[in-house]
């Protein structure tokens, strides 16, 4: 799946910065800057508890440089002891300086294939508040005691740790899969894993609905070539993902329970519309058994029948529920299971959980109730999407650069959507959608259905848009 340029064609960095163009990304910092990063640099970490004990680590990806979490954990029979550490970036930037009214501009740094638009400068992101190993760092953290599937204890300190290693997701997996006891971090790794065992029962008793499908990324090699790859569903992932959950529920649940007007990260039922759509599928495809889907045991049991065969409701049922949103009221997360939730554990690269640290702060140690910023969950909510939708147009369009670029025309795929005026086709083995038209393939005199293998040949292809448009559909049976 190699993309090699070709003189005066459109290329992966064309297409990026395009979308960087178009969507008005703000790049750089101004000069005036400099002297207000120098003081920052040189700012000394103060009357933050020293936890440089504790040998949190950190598992990230492997091109990762702005480290915004580092864990620990000791585990025993029936209880687990967690220590969640969050870069201190309120520590080092003040409210309404003119660092915090661009990261607010901002509103989330932005990931691209051949770079990242940073919502604080370099400085700030990759150095002074990311949790680089063997270097002294102001951390938030989050201890929560575990004992037969319940938090029964929590506490929150500020806090100086040293970071005693940086692991990569397949490193984790790899030193806890093949046993490799020599590593000197095995033992905080097997700790991590077992407790990890125990937040995964606390999701499935509470019903968390966990959707599995495919996700690809763009690996640029030599040049300007590229690969499209399948990521890896690495069990540290999830590890990860789970702990980052219960760091995000327990502060939520205290700001929540202090009446604290910060920022929550919602996310609602599906709405009736999707359901009654959600339940034609269903029905057709006899794995349907009068559920209402109001609540999440009825997503987790439809996806507990899904086979190899029909794995495609998968898509659907994830395309069924509602975009989570950033809000000043708490109305909890519907995928996740939870009463209770926020965005805490990345202040390096999104705006809304610095705002909910700098929440914490003022009401846990100085017990001073916070002031809601009108607008803020609006604009940061739309920021969100405006990065969505880049990375979604720019895999897109990557995908068309490999289409015109190589040899092949005909593909597999699965049909996802029926309309007057033609069929929708997903392609199987790379990320790309295109639609066959009605005009060019007679829809109406073929039974088509949702779910269906196909075989298609490439008919038009727009780099520009990447729009795809599909033709000498075939059923696969």
């Amino acid at each position: 799946m190699k993309i090699k340029n070709r003189k005066n064609n459109l290329n992966l960095k064309d297409i990026i910065e395009k979308e960087i163009k178009e969507n008005s990304i703000r790049q750089y910092f101004p000069n005036s800057f400099k002297p207000i990063l120098e003081k920052v640099v040189k700012k000394k970490i103060s009357d933050h508890k020293d936890f440089t004990d504790i040998p949190f680590v950190t598992i990230d990806g492997i091109d990762s440089k702005d480290f915004d979490d580092a864990v620990w954990a000791e585990d025993n029979k029936d209880s687990s002891r967690i220590m969640i550490a969050i870069a201190d970036v309120s520590y080092f930037i003040e409210k309404n300086d003119p660092l915090d009214v661009e990261a607010k501009k901002r509103g989330n740094s932005f990931y691209f294939p051949d770079r990242v638009i940073p919502m604080f400068p370099e400085e700030i992101s990759n150095n002074i508040c990311s949790l680089v190993p063997n270097q002294e760092r102001a951390s938030i953290i989050v201890e929560i005691e575990i004992k037969h599937f319940k938090v029964t204890k929590f506490d929150i300190h500020r806090a100086r740790i040293i970071s005693s290693a940086r692991l990569t997701y397949e490193e984790v997996d790899n030193i806890y899969k093949n046993n490799l006891r020599q590593d000197k971090n095995f033992k905080l790794i097997t700790n991590l894993f077992r407790t990890y065992e125990k937040l995964k029962i606390m999701s499935k008793n509470r019903s968390k609905i966990n959707f599995s499908s495919d996700e690809f990324q763009i690996i640029i090699n030599a040049g300007n070539d590229f690969i499209l790859k399948k990521k890896k569903r690495l069990e540290s992932y999830k590890l990860i993902e789970e702990f980052m959950i219960i760091a995000n529920e327990t502060v939520a649940k205290y700001l929540k329970n202090n009446n604290l007007n910060s920022i929550y990260r919602n996310h609602e039922k599906p709405k009736l519309e999707k359901i009654k759509d959600l339940k034609k599928l269903l029905i057709k495809n006899n794995i349907y058994k009068n559920e209402k889907f109001n609540t999440q045991k009825d997503f987790v049991n439809i996806l507990n029948r899904i086979k190899k065969y029909n794995s495609f409701i998968n898509d659907f049922l994830l395309r069924t529920q509602s975009k989570a949103n950033y809000n000043n009221k708490n109305s909890g997360h519907f995928g996740l299971g939870l009463d209770y939730y926020t965005h805490f554990t990345s202040p390096i690269r999104r705006y809304s959980d610095l705002n909910v640290h700098r929440d914490l702060i003022n009401h846990f140690f100085q017990k001073k109730k916070n002031n809601y910023e009108n607008n803020l969950t609006e604009h940061l909510t739309f920021q969100e999407k405006k990065s969505e939708s880049i990375e979604r147009k720019i895999m897109e369009r990557a995908c068309s650069l490999y289409l015109k670029n190589s040899k092949k025309r005909f593909f597999m795929g699965i049909i996802d959507g029926i309309e007057s005026f033609g069929i929708f086709i997903k392609a199987i083995d790379l990320p790309f959608s295109c639609l066959a038209r009605s005009r060019n393939q007679i829809v109406n005199k073929i039974n088509y259905e949702l779910g269906q293998k196909v075989s298609f040949r490439i008919r038009r292809n727009d780099i520009f848009s990447g729009k795809i448009l599909a033709d000498n559909v075939k059923i696969i049976n």
